[in-house]
């Protein structure tokens, strides 16, 4: 970021413009300095969590999709195994290495995307340089219960080619875009359609508008693009050879189950009036100037954003954050666009309007993504006073009702899956189409159900985990377990030692089993 700095001030006054960078840069740290505290509101996320304990398990060497079914690609461990890795090498808390490593991916993204901006002598700089603490708390503020997704930071580290498809779009004095801009922006800009293949939607729009706005399809064919296909093509090959399991095993079942389990009216009632406002708001912050090739870019791509988020249909934060995040950008990138001296500003009431306008839509916008599923310490240090680093196994479909908490108990996660999500869609599933009358379907979700059951139990009589996590609001999968009458019987071995409104946690009595 600091040749952005440098650029965006090179025409002010030295004193002047020595003041500002020095303000920008204490600003950003300011902004990083309240990240931290704010997103240990947090914690490290359910999600985040889990994909820990899967990097920690194929380094002790299990087989990811053989000896673990993970309902992710590839790249989710493949992301995050370097910070875990690293962790371990130099005797750190992974959690800890996972942050950092979420810190130095926004700032890295963030500072490529500013340097890309230099290049192309955006209109936007000026006022860019000084809105720079606003973008980073876009990127480590905002995002709260999604911070560290792979969608948080996809988004990041797409940052910089959208910076360079307005470049594109309307080059400024004849600069072009060099090799070593276009490489690392295709580089960086990769990582979102690695993280989810549908993505590549939101790489795709802006690139289209590009080219319409250059008259010239040649501007598909760039370089970057080039790059994004080829990394593209070498995962699907990696993928291929290192967890073919995944393309022949994994995916049928998840396109069988998961991806059919849909929340689409707490999705619509939770995200649409905000964005559609949003939305709307960027014809009236600088009413009547048209959309600069920047903000039409963001827009665009974030526009695209909401297609995966309507398609996967789950209704969780992080599936927003990317259209969120970009619609918010567009909306300060607005307020940093430059305007031709003809321009009549609308006066500085309208100004001020404008702004507390913008702020009302960040701290709607907000909302989804301030929730917290971290548990009370006090019920931790109960279970912690009654077991020491237990075997741990959860009954329920939720996977934040055995992550982190089994990393905060020092446990050792002992099931192949991360929660009961299979069991519990195949059950709901069977119920839906019963409903509908349709028994062959019925049936066929509901040998998944027998199987995954008899699973299951094998698992709990074979580990005999020390502690077991029921999630309480699943009374349908408890109901299903307690029809047979040995999982009752195993039950019996455990007494109950801590519970909240969510978990029950039970403990095996003395001299019940061994736990491995």
């Amino acid at each position: 970021m600091t040749a952005f700095l440098d650029s965006s001030s090179a025409d002010a006054p030295i004193g002047e413009a020595r003041k500002t960078r020095t303000w920008t840069v204490v600003l950003c740290l300011l902004v990083l300095a309240a990240a931290v505290p704010w997103q240990m509101r947090w914690g490290v996320i359910p999600d985040t969590s889990w994909v820990i304990t899967l990097c920690e398990k194929m380094l002790a060497g299990s087989r990811l999709y053989v000896d673990i079914f993970e309902v992710n690609p590839p790249f989710t461990p493949w992301m995050f195994m370097p910070a875990v890795a690293l962790a371990h090498k130099i005797g750190i808390s992974p959690e800890i290495a996972v942050h950092v490593y979420s810190y130095a991916i926004c700032l890295a993204g963030l500072g490529l995307a500013a340097w890309i901006a230099r290049q192309a002598g955006l209109a936007e700089n000026r006022a860019l340089f000084a809105m720079l603490p606003l973008f980073l708390a876009l990127l480590v503020i905002f995002p709260g219960n999604a911070f560290s997704e792979r969608e948080h930071l996809g988004i990041a580290l797409y940052l910089p080619l959208l910076m360079l498809t307005a470049w594109r779009a309307a080059p400024i004095d004849g600069r072009t875009p060099s090799l070593p801009v276009a490489l690392l922006a295709g580089l960086s800009g990769s990582i979102l359609v690695l993280v989810k293949p549908y993505y590549a939607l939101v790489v795709l729009v802006p690139a289209l508008y590009a080219a319409w706005s250059r008259r010239s399809i040649r501007t598909l064919f760039a370089v970057e693009y080039w790059v994004i296909g080829l990394v593209c093509v070498a995962y699907v090959v990696a993928v291929q050879y290192f967890h073919p399991e995944f393309l022949s095993v994994i995916y049928p079942v998840l396109a069988d189950t998961y991806m059919r389990m849909q929340k689409m009216y707490a999705l619509l009632t939770t995200y649409v009036p905000i964005y559609v406002v949003a939305l709307v708001a960027l014809r009236f912050v600088r009413p009547g100037l048209p959309l600069s090739p920047l903000v039409s870019v963001f827009t665009l791509a974030s526009l695209a954003a909401t297609v995966p988020l309507i398609y996967q249909a789950k209704g969780w934060a992080y599936h927003a954050f990317p259209a969120f995040s970009l619609i918010l950008a567009a909306l300060l990138l607005r307020m940093a666009q430059a305007a031709p001296a003809t321009y009549k500003s609308p006066g500085t009431a309208m100004e001020l309007g404008c702004k507390t306008l913008l702020a009302a839509i960040i701290a709607a916008a907000a909302i989804p993504f301030m929730q917290t599923q971290k548990l009370n310490a006090e019920f931790v240090a109960k279970i912690e006073a009654a077991t020491d680093r237990p075997t741990v196994a959860l009954v329920g479909a939720d996977i934040s009702g055995g992550h982190p908490l089994t990393r905060m108990l020092g446990g050792t996660w002992i099931s192949r899956d991360c929660s009961d999500w299979l069991g519990y869609s195949a059950r709901y599933l069977s119920g839906l189409a019963t409903l509908e009358g349709d028994r062959e379907t019925a049936s066929h979700y509901r040998q998944i159900v027998d199987r995954y059951v008899e699973s299951k139990l094998a698992e709990l009589e074979t580990k005999q985990p020390a502690v077991i996590i029921i999630e309480k609001k699943d009374r349908g999968w408890i109901a299903e377990l307690v029809r047979r009458q040995d999982y009752v019987n195993f039950l019996r071995g455990y007494q109950q030692i801590a519970e909240n409104d969510d978990l029950q946690v039970l403990l095996r009595n003395p001299g019940t089993g061994q736990a491995e």
